[in-house]
Order: C-alpha cells, then structure tokens, then sequence
C-alpha cells in the first residue's frame, strides 16, 4: 500500500517537473525570439557610443557580430546574426569600414553594411 503511494507521489512530482521545464522552455524561446524579431538598439541616442567597424572579404557573419559586440554596439552577437539572417540583403555585406553607433537598430546597422541607400539610387 505505502509502495503505490509514494509511486503515485513520485510520479505526479515527475509530471510537474516536466510541465515546469516545458514552460521554462517555451519563456525562453518567446524571449529570444522577441530579440531576433523585435529590432531594437542596445542604446539610446543620449548614451550611443560610436564605433569603427572593419569587415574583410569573405569574413562571415558570425565573426562580423562578435566584433560589434565586442565594441558595445550591439548586446548579443548571436542574437544579432539571427536578427540579419531574417532580414533581406544580410548576403550582401560588403567589406570595408563602417562608423556605426549603439543607437542603432540591427536593421538599420544592416542597412549600412550591404550600402541599402546606394542600391535605391
């Protein structure tokens, strides 16, 4: 008898810690996916530091967000590379040197990395 209870205790406590984990799961995932989606600078135009970016040939887009971060232009390199790869052009960054401030969305970071205004001319 005391052996089907503590079955029946033990078995509950398991289905609610994987109730607790799938909800942890799902939180962390919105939130990430909010970052990638939400576009929005890590700074605001009152507290923007400015930057000197440098992009070679061939340097892939990964590498490109680490450096950003590593400036303080942009919080997380990873999620920063998702946010490009959802977005138009990210296979169009050019290289070169590129001033970009903190204020920034990664849109308009993109924007000056695959030189947006010159195409629409």
């Amino acid at each position: 008898m005391a052996d089907k209870v503590i079955r029946g205790i033990v078995k509950t406590l398991l289905y609610i810690f994987l109730v607790l984990l799938f909800v942890y799961i799902f939180v962390s995932a919105r939130k990430v996916g909010y970052l990638v989606f939400a576009d929005l600078p890590l700074d605001g135009p009152e507290y923007a530091k400015e930057s000197i970016l440098t992009v070679e040939e061939g340097e892939k887009l990964l590498d490109i967000t680490k450096d950003m971060e590593k400036m303080g232009i942009i919080n997380n390199a990873y999620v920063c590379a998702m946010s490009f790869r959802s977005m138009e052009g990210y296979k169009e960054i050019r290289p070169g040197e590129y001033v970009l401030k903190s204020s920034q969305k990664p849109s308009e970071i993109l924007d000056i990395l695959i030189h947006k205004e010159e195409k629409e001319e």
